[in-house]
């Protein structure tokens, strides 16, 4: 039997939506970050995908030009994904299609005890004022 690559992701066209970078804080949330182009569709969805049976839980919606720029960014909490221990990535996807794939993090272990139900609002205000202006 030939080895398999852990994830099956087949990327689509290139619409330019790209993950820069992602932020996983144990037990709280994915903060990601993305950059477009002008031909980029206006929206997409953020999906967690567990790599050993590929189950996907939406995460949020997002607003690809909501910035300007070329750039953008995101938090996500881990309600889609309480009570399911697992390896996951994150993914970028067309809105209307969870084959879609335009990009994809690398794998991250996700473990239930880890799962946080005090959210720091306190970090959430000191995050949303550094990035307003992103």
């Amino acid at each position: 039997m030939a080895p398999t690559s852990e994830s099956t992701v087949v990327k689509r066209g290139n619409y330019g939506i790209k993950l820069t970078k992602y932020e996983y804080k144990h037990g709280k949330y994915v903060k990601y970050w993305w950059s477009y182009k002008h031909n980029s569709p206006e929206k997409f969805l953020i999906i967690f995908v567990e790599v050993k049976h590929h189950k996907k839980y939406v995460a949020k919606k997002e607003w690809t030009k909501k910035y300007g720029n070329y750039k953008g960014h995101g938090k996500t909490d881990l309600h889609a994904i309480r009570g399911k221990p697992g390896k996951y990535v994150i993914r970028i996807v067309k809105y209307d299609d969870h084959d879609y794939v335009y990009d994809e993090s690398k794998p991250f272990w996700y473990k239930d005890y880890d799962y946080k139900d005090d959210y720091d609002d306190e970090y959430d205000d000191e995050y949303d004022d550094k990035y307003d202006d992103y």
